[in-house]
Formats: structure tokens, C-alpha cells, sequence
């Protein structure tokens, strides 16, 4: 298993990667990424988010994707975990510990913080995640759709 950090060449295997998280998910609906549209984000300057790439006998099966953003109530920023996702058929080999440690690297050394979310439900990322060392707390996610709130005025 190597990991990699991803460019705009990577974006087709990204997407491809995403939308096995999606369908696992059982979100597909709600993927409104496109290749292109990754290619560009990775191909800015600085890049709109960082993507760690898992790879196993030359094939990508893994990826950890993040933002930087600023926390109000930390008064500092810190590194948003957005996505972790492991392909089934390699699964229990590592990778999905290897992006995240590479991911804390890549965090303490700028001396931030990480978070992110996962659902309740989701008891095996909570075990593997308490298994890192990582704090839990209940939160319930609120999304506000720009259709809901014109249709709100």
C-alpha cells in the first residue's frame, strides 16, 4: 500500500472513489462532483482541498480528503476531515489507518486540529476512529439548501 498526495491528474479516480463511498453510503443522489470540477479545485493555487490517495498494486482503493477552516469558538484554524473511504475489496488491510495517520501527520505539522463527522449509526468508523485516539460527541447535522431558503423568504 502506498499513499500519495493527489493533483488534478488523479481527479477521474477521485470521482470514481467517491461514488463508491456514495453508493455505500446509500447517498449516489446527493453527488453533485464531477471529474472536471475536482481537477480544477485540486489544480488551483493554493488547492480548494487536500486528498490523500491510497493505492494498492497500482490501482487507487482509498482516499482521505480535507479543508482548511477557521473554528470561531477555537480562535485558530483546523483541518476538516471531509471524506474517508476504503475500498471493500482491501478493507482490513490498512489503508483506511494509513490516510489517517498520514492525515494527522499532515495536521500536527501545520499544528492544527482535525474533525470531522460520522454518522451514529456508523459503529465500526466510531470504533476505528476511538481506536486513533479520537474524541466523539453527539451532534445532529443541519443542512440548509439554497432552494429551502429562497422558499423561506
Amino acid at each position: 500500500m502506498t499513499l500519495r498526495t493527489a493533483g488534478p491528474a488523479d481527479a477521474a479516480s477521485l470521482y470514481r472513489l467517491m461514488c463508491g463511498l456514495a453508493d455505500n453510503q446509500g447517498e449516489a443522489a446527493y453527488l453533485a462532483a464531477t471529474p472536471a470540477g475536482l481537477a480544477d479545485a485540486l489544480a488551483a493555487e493554493p488547492p480548494a482541498f487536500g486528498c490523500l490517495l491510497a493505492e494498492r498494486d497500482g490501482r487507487d482503493v482509498g482516499y482521505l480528503t480535507w479543508v482548511r477552516c477557521y473554528g470561531i469558538w477555537r480562535g485558530a484554524d483546523y483541518l476538516n476531515l471531509d471524506d474517508l473511504f476504503v475500498d471493500e475489496s482491501v478493507r482490513g488491510l490498512g489503508a483506511g489507518a494509513a490516510l489517517m495517520r498520514r492525515f494527522g501527520q499532515v495536521a500536527a505539522g501545520q499544528g492544527l486540529a482535525a474533525r470531522w463527522e460520522v454518522k451514529s449509526d456508523n459503529l465500526d468508523a466510531r470504533r476505528f476512529y476511538a481506536r486513533l485516539g479520537a474524541e466523539q460527541e453527539d451532534k445532529t447535522i443541519v443542512r440548509w439548501s439554497v432552494a429551502a431558503m429562497r422558499s423561506s423568504d
